[in-house]
């Protein structure tokens, strides 16, 4: 008992003394290619939006990590608010703009001009990068992704649709479950990011889904009420 305890008091100032510097990484590099990408080469300017992408990767795992330790103690309690759902997507696809570019992966966005919901504004973007990060993993080079969102019978549908290997014919049971480990395109994961976007919309009374249809077609969707 003592030792999980101290677990759970070391791991969140490990977590902040991460964050601290990585976030100085990000404001540094992003204000050298502000003030001086014009002297740089092509080659320079890739180099550093990918270490850009590099340090947003680690913030954004860092923030996993800090709900997944929280959850050792308690459930996820969403502190809701309004917010507009487009602004929140165009964020997160600025921060993998560059994976998107180096991918060659368009992205094509289908909603409602203006779509406001009530939810947890932090853990919806967690959950949003973490389904969209997977699916350009999952997707072929040169490909296109259809972002889908809209309210139908008082529920919010999501739906993030690519072009790739088959995303859960091997293990479609265990595709949201912590610490099962999954292959994409580029790497390999724990499955921590999908395990806890399960949990956050749970805690949202939604539900979270992945499909893997004909034609190398995939589907990770999730359907929120609206309150």
């Amino acid at each position: 008992m003592k030792t999980k305890k101290k677990k759970q008091d070391f791991l969140p100032k490990i977590l902040y003394d991460l964050k601290t510097p990585t976030l100085a990484q990000i404001t540094a590099l992003e204000t050298l290619l502000k003030t001086s990408g014009k002297n740089f080469n092509s080659q320079d300017k890739d180099l550093i939006e990918l270490t850009i992408h590099s340090c947003r990767y680690m913030q954004h795992l860092i923030e996993i990590y800090s709900v997944i330790n929280s959850l050792e103690s308690e459930k996820i309690r969403p502190f809701c608010e309004i917010f507009n759902l487009n602004d929140t997507l165009k964020k997160i696809l600025n921060e993998l703009k560059i994976v998107l570019k180096y991918r060659k992966i368009s992205v094509n966005i289908h909603s409602e001009k203006e779509l406001l919901i009530y939810a947890d504004k932090l853990y919806m973007k967690i959950t949003i990068f973490n389904l969209l990060s997977n699916s350009i993993d999952s997707s072929f080079d040169n490909s296109s992704i259809d972002i889908n969102f809209y309210t139908e019978k008082n529920k919010l549908i999501f739906e993030i649709k690519n072009q790739g290997s088959p995303i859960v014919s091997n293990f479609s049971k265990e595709f949201f479950e912590k610490y099962k480990r999954k292959s994409t395109f580029n790497k390999t994961t724990l499955g921590l990011g999908l395990y806890l976007s399960r949990e956050i919309l749970n805690a949202h009374f939604g539900t979270i889904y992945a499909k893997s249809l004909e034609n190398n077609i995939n589907i990770l969707g999730f359907e929120l009420p609206i309150r």
